[in-house]
């Protein structure tokens, strides 16, 4: 899997420094001083189209009480948060289409079970199965 901390950086909302795109490292350096509490929003509101349903998917990640009293997410909620966003810029990269993406990240897969690959990214290990299954995508194999 090739990472495109440019493309994660743009769903997150992050500032992205010119002339330098964003590195790895530079993502792994803002999870451990917390994304701002927007780049949550901005991840739910490219998976989910519906407000309600983009609400839903930020408190999935961090509970409404504690978002609403935040302004930066934890080291840990920006872990997940940038999961999210790592796997929606994977799936836009395989498919080649960002409505294709989404709809691969809403479609139940029998390779994970029968689970919705956004389901699967609640932990880091389903995370890395949604991405063994764009691997396999990516490279042509039937799954």
């Amino acid at each position: 899997m090739d990472y495109n901390p440019q493309r994660i950086a743009q769903i997150l909302g992050l500032a992205v420094s010119a002339p330098v795109p964003p590195s790895v490292i530079a993502l792994e350096d803002a999870i451990r001083g917390g994304f701002p509490k927007s780049a949550l929003y901005n991840v739910s509101r490219a998976i989910e189209s519906d407000p309600g349903r983009a609400n839903e998917l930020a408190y999935s990640v961090v509970p409404k009480s504690t978002l609403n009293r935040r302004e930066t997410l934890t080291p840990e909620q920006s872990e997940r948060t940038e999961r999210l966003a790592r796997l929606l810029a994977y799936a836009e990269q395989v498919f080649g289409d960002a409505a294709d993406a989404v709809d691969f990240i809403h479609r139940p897969h029998p390779e994970l079970a029968g689970q919705r690959p956004l389901d699967a990214a609640a932990t880091e290990l389903g995370a890395r199965r949604v991405e063994t299954v764009l691997n396999a995508l990516e490279a042509g194999l039937p799954v």
